[in-house]
């Protein structure tokens, strides 16, 4: 694959969740875009949470250069708590801060998108998030996006859906061919199955989409639940979610060319 990867993930750790198959085939051409910092549990656990990704992607072969962070706030799960379910949702272009910061940051030190794009770091706003990846996805022009799904339980998850989808609407001629992930089906303890080499329809997974799933073989299940075990602080968390997703494949859902936002 000579073309650009994006692989959009709300938190570190969901890249692998979701496309390590697409990741291991293509290492050279992806780029991991992570939405929110993954700082739930304050600055120290982003700043593990990105390293158990570096690692976790060095494993499989990425440059580091290919991770790019964003920066916004992670707050929770549920949509009302959700910091990209109420961003999107807020159209006063006031500043929804959290209780880690105001304004984007890196989670190792480093540069976030804006800092890098703009020289300053980009209050949290909606419209913040829009133009980052209006902008990022102008630059980078990959040919093929992975975004999570808009129907996920999870509100960062489904907000970034419709995030990406609309930025990606807005670039004059510019049409990716767009595949979902599906991380979170409506009750965590349940779906995925923690038994069964492949995955059942998740409960809140229309059957328009099931029906059309795209399933990519996993080549190696041992490589994968090592690269799932890099993500010790996750895996301590939640194990028996975490280790779910060691399958036989990885689903997709479906691609589409153009994505509207009222569907979230």
């Amino acid at each position: 694959m000579d073309e650009k990867t994006i692989i959009f993930a709300p938190h570190p750790d969901d890249e692998i969740l979701g496309c390590y198959q697409i990741i291991k085939d293509y290492p050279e051409a992806a780029y991991i875009v992570y939405l929110t910092n993954g700082d739930y549990e304050g600055r120290d656990m982003a700043r593990i949470r990105w390293a158990e990704s570096r690692a976790a992607l060095a494993h499989l072969g990425v440059p580091e250069d290919h991770m790019i962070a964003l920066g916004y706030a992670d707050t929770g799960m549920a949509p009302e708590i959700s910091f990209l379910w109420r961003l999107w949702h807020d159209e006063t272009g006031v500043v929804l801060p959290s209780a880690n910061a105001a304004e984007t940051w890196h989670p190792a030190d480093g540069q976030e998108y804006a800092l890098t794009r703009t020289g300053a770091h980009a209050p949290y706003t909606r419209q913040s998030v829009l133009d980052d990846l209006t902008a990022l996805l102008t630059e980078l022009r990959p040919g093929t996006i992975y975004i999570p799904n808009e129907f996920e339980a999870h509100g960062d998850h489904a907000a970034a859906a419709v995030f990406v989808s609309t930025a990606a609407e807005a670039i004059p001629d510019y049409h990716p061919m767009t595949f979902r992930y599906h991380l979170h089906g409506g009750d965590d303890a349940r779906w995925p199955a923690r038994t069964g080499a492949y995955f059942t329809q998740p409960m809140n997974l229309p059957d328009s989409q099931w029906d059309i799933r795209l399933s990519v073989p996993v080549t190696d299940r041992v490589d994968l639940e090592y690269t799932l075990r890099l993500f010790a602080s996750q895996v301590a968390e939640d194990e028996p979610y975490m280790m779910s997703f060691v399958k036989d494949e990885q689903l997709y859902y479906p691609p589409v060319f153009h994505c509207e936002p009222d569907e979230a």
